[in-house]
Formats: C-alpha cells, sequence, structure tokens
C-alpha cells in the first residue's frame, strides 16, 4: 500500500477526531469516513499507473486541505511564541 496514501488518511481522521472531541460531536462517522477514504484510495492506487497516480494526488489535496483550513495554526503558533492559549 501506497505510504501516502495511509499518511493522508491518519492525518485527516485525526484532524477530525480532535474537533468532534474539542466541540463533542460524535466520533464514530468520522471513523467511517476515515476507512471509507482508506478504501477508495487503495483500491485506485491498487490499478497502478495512472490511477495510482491519481489517488496519491487526491490524498495529498485532503492533507494540504485539512492542513490550511482545519488545524488550529492561531493556537500553535501562540504555544511556540508562549502565550497562554
Amino acid at each position: 500500500m501506497n505510504t501516502k496514501i495511509v499518511v493522508a488518511t491518519v492525518v485527516v481522521a485525526a484532524s477530525g477526531l480532535t474537533n468532534a472531541w474539542l466541540n463533542k460531536k460524535p466520533i464514530t462517522p468520522i471513523i467511517i469516513g476515515a476507512y471509507i477514504l482508506l478504501l477508495v484510495l487503495s483500491v485506485l492506487d491498487m490499478f497502478g499507473g495512472g490511477l495510482s497516480q491519481l489517488a496519491s494526488g487526491i490524498a495529498m489535496v485532503a492533507v494540504v486541505y485539512v492542513l490550511l483550513t482545519e488545524f488550529p495554526w492561531q493556537q500553535i503558533i501562540g504555544l511556540v511564541q508562549g502565550k497562554k492559549a
């Protein structure tokens, strides 16, 4: 299995689980969504060639989207600068 796909799924799932936990939302849909993402991308990767590259590209787009929109960058920057959250 492509490691990009596994890492992308873990990052997306971890971000979703963190946000759900902090906002007191159910985590089951996030876990199911992560499994579905992993399954779809793995099936695309299994065919090889262009579909494998497409699966890796979709995985990277998903990670970039999550990193840019879902991560609490202001809190992380505040912690690095020594400010309290």
